[in-house]
């Protein structure tokens, strides 16, 4: 099935991302209106030193809870030279950590039936403790280390609630790489 685009109107637009109202036309001639959420690629970077697993919790204004995720944040052209860089300086800033070790492990769209945003995962290892450099959205982070049992327990229970946090998770245990 092919689209054509009959209108594009934006809605929104800030540094993050752009929302636009788009009216398309499928090949049997149907006409539908989607709400489109366009956003640059995002990193999220599984720290894992081989006994645990680092998390980042912080309050979620959206959805009015707190969540335990792994670290991740945006591309940003201006500031990084790659996907890798964004994955390393999200690492850095969020919980202090410096990587010896980061390789990209796999990637997925967050939510394709109205987002254009895919997410790089990254398993990161070997690493260097230094200083969180928090933005001022991320002030009162926490960081938190927890096992494989520890982690699999917050999923049941129902403490990680974010979904790229599981999302990721499902491409690390998959492929064997928490050894």
């Amino acid at each position: 099935m092919s689209y054509k685009i009959i209108s594009s109107k934006q809605v929104c637009k800030n540094k993050w991302m752009e929302v636009t109202e788009d009216v398309i036309q499928n090949d049997s001639g149907k006409k539908f209106v989607f709400g489109v959420v366009r956003k640059q690629p995002c990193a999220l970077i599984i720290p894992w030193d081989g006994q645990y697993l680092t998390l980042v919790g912080q309050d979620r204004y959206p959805v009015e809870f707190f969540s335990w995720e792994f670290p991740m944040g945006h591309f940003e052209p201006d500031l990084h030279a790659d996907m890798e860089a964004a994955a390393r300086a999200e690492l850095k800033e969020e919980t202090g950590l410096t990587a010896g070790s980061i390789k990209k492990i796999g990637q997925f769209y967050i939510a394709p039936g109205h987002h254009t945003q895919v997410c790089h995962v990254y398993i990161a290892q070997e690493f260097t403790q230094g200083k969180q450099e928090l933005s001022d959205s991320e002030e009162g982070m926490l960081v938190k280390k927890a096992t494989l049992c520890e982690f699999e327990k917050m999923i049941n229970d129902g403490t990680i609630k974010d979904g790229l946090t599981l999302s990721a998770y499902g491409i690390i245990k998959s492929n064997s790489l928490l050894k």
